[in-house]
């Protein structure tokens, strides 16, 4: 077949004990199989040095030494070997598998991951992307729906509800990896913070399932983190656990990464429902120690407020310069630079372009450390419309939404697909969000709701989104109502909205508007609606560059 149609293979073999948990399989023998797996390349097979081991002498075949390398998720260094061009002969033995719940494997077992590569888009990195399936993307949660609410801080330091927020907030996002399982935002469960409420109230308010609750103690160098996992409907304890470390990067992180895996797994064998990976997403390097995870969680407020603004400028420079290959590190920074184009504000040196560059550097930066993370991509698409790359847009758009996640990001991507013209994806992306989590809307979304619906000709719902979207202190938000109004002919009403822009936006023009919208790449055709509507709302046009109503993305 001709290249661009073949399936092209990667494989890693590993050898090793692993754990069997009804049709999946998980443990460090997996783990460094699939690790092989990504660092292989399309057509090669590589193993692991035990596998070499075992296999010389017995098989006609032969293997080339690649190093030592370091894997994500995987203390300490692999050798790895690549199968030689003299492996023509096939080897196949027998395996025996007895499959049980939850029952671990005495001997060793082959274990084989293979990923297939396609070209999903039309670029020269298309061999690195992520299959694509809308369908699938937007398919429904079938399982149960958890809700994790913020871990108590022990510590007695108000200062370390970084530390627990952090925690909470990564098992969120790694819970709502499973696409079956309806995870929670924070935005929502967060807001249950020191109420103690029972569980029952909690699962009838967020028609949650379940409710998993845990606490963060610090002491000195040493670091306990308890988990709870409850049915809300008996308030019966269905899981519980208790980590009990030295307060260390590494070991902070694995703590996390346990508490997923293992409520992951008590849902699933209470429920039937979760369905795990087989090869679970590589965890990117975490840092050294706290302070800088600390520095890099404070996203969620950055936009609306300037002293956590003013601390990540006070940390990140140095976070950067002491952990170079610490990918969140590298994502707050071309977060911060982000929210500082959009405000204009003055606390990094050099032009717009160059803190454009800078920006866009550090989000490829971040994402080359830690490809897995759609949040990454979410803020470097950001930054390709702020650059004027429309397509580099949609392809992280596409790659994080297969990555899949946090239910937040892929609202967020939902946005900016309404916003770029790729009206149904963005709106259903949306509309899921809410449907599923309510208490996490933000009005954003409704703003490109609103819009969603004035493009599609339903005005009346356009209007009621509008309303939802409106921002006092963004004068811009404002915009969706005006337009909707003024389709709807309501004179009075039109009026009043017209004046609170105006209070927002002093002397604004339909210039200012054409000026936003074309900032962040959204195509002529789809502004001139809008200006048609605010000239009949009586703004004054200002000046720019002539709309081309033929550029439609």
């Amino acid at each position: 077949m001709p290249p661009e149609q073949r399936l092209e293979l990667r494989i890693g073999v590993n050898l090793g004990d692993v754990m069997i948990d009804g049709d999946d399989l998980y443990g460090d023998g997996v783990n460094i199989a699939a690790r092989l797996e990504a660092a292989s390349e399309p057509g090669d097979v590589y193993v692991s040095d035990v596998v070499a081991a075992q296999a010389a002498g017995k098989a006609m075949v032969g293997f080339e030494y690649l190093g030592e390398r370091r894997l994500k998720n995987i203390s300490g260094l692999v050798k790895i070997y690549r199968l030689g061009s003299d492996s023509a002969v096939k080897i196949h033995r027998p395996i025996s598998r007895r499959r049980g719940a939850a029952a671990t494997v005495g001997g060793t077992l082959l274990l084989v991951a293979a990923i297939v590569a396609w070209q999903i888009i039309d670029r020269p990195d298309a061999d690195k992307t992520v299959a694509f399936d809308e369908d699938a993307m937007l398919a429904r949660p079938t399982g149960p729906t958890i809700a994790v609410l913020a871990f108590d801080n022990l510590s007695g330091d108000p200062s370390k509800n970084y530390l627990s927020n952090g925690i909470s907030e990564d098992v969120i996002i790694e819970l709502g990896r499973y696409r079956d399982l309806n995870v929670l935002s924070r935005h929502t469960t967060f807001a249950f913070r020191g109420q103690h409420q029972d569980v029952r109230k909690i699962g009838e308010t967020l028609n949650a399932d379940f409710v998993l609750e845990g606490t963060v103690r610090q002491a000195g160098d040493r670091l306990r983190v308890t988990a709870r996992l409850i049915d809300t409907q008996s308030r019966a304890q269905v899981w519980s656990e208790v980590f009990d470390d030295e307060l260390t990067a590494v070991n902070l992180f694995d703590v996390q990464s346990r508490i997923t895996e293992r409520v992951a797994v008590a849902i699933g064998d209470t429920r039937g429902a979760v369905r795990r990976t087989h090869e679970q997403r590589a965890r990117a390097k975490p840092p050294e120690h706290l302070s800088s995870y600390e520095c890099t969680m404070f996203y969620d407020d950055l936009y609306d407020r300037p002293d956590v603004q003013e601390r990540v400028y006070n940390c990140i420079e140095r976070v950067i310069q002491e952990e170079p290959n610490y990918w969140r590190a590298w994502a707050q920074l071309a977060e911060a630079l982000r929210v500082e184009l959009s405000f204009f504000n003055n606390r990094y040196e050099g032009s717009y372009a160059e803190k454009l560059d800078r920006a866009l550097s550090a989000a490829k930066k971040s994402k080359a450390l830690n490809p897995d993370s759609a949040r990454v991509r979410l803020v470097l698409g950001i930054l390709l419309l702020m650059n004027g790359d429309r397509v580099g847009f949609f392809a992280e758009a596409e790659d994080a939404l297969a990555i899949g996640g946090d239910r937040s990001v892929e609202a967020e991507f939902g946005y900016w697909l309404v916003w770029t013209g790729r009206f149904e994806l963005g709106a259903a992306l949306l509309q899921r969000a809410i449907d599923l989590d309510p208490g996490s809307t933000v009005k954003d979304w409704h703003q490109a709701l609103a819009e969603y619906h004035f493009h599609k000709g339903d005005y009346e719902r356009a209007l009621a989104e509008a309303k939802k979207g409106v921002l006092l202190d963004y004068w811009w938000s404002m915009v969706p109502e005006v337009v909707a109004l003024a389709k709807l002919g309501r004179t009075d009403d039109l009026e009043r909205a017209r004046k609170r822009l105006e209070a927002a936006r002093p002397g604004v023009k339909v210039a200012d508007i054409v000026w936003v919208y074309r900032r962040y790449q959204r195509p002529d055709a789809l502004i001139v609606p809008f200006v048609e509507m605010l000239r009949t709302a009586g703004f004054p046009e200002g000046k720019y560059r002539t709309l081309d109503p033929k550029d439609s993305g």
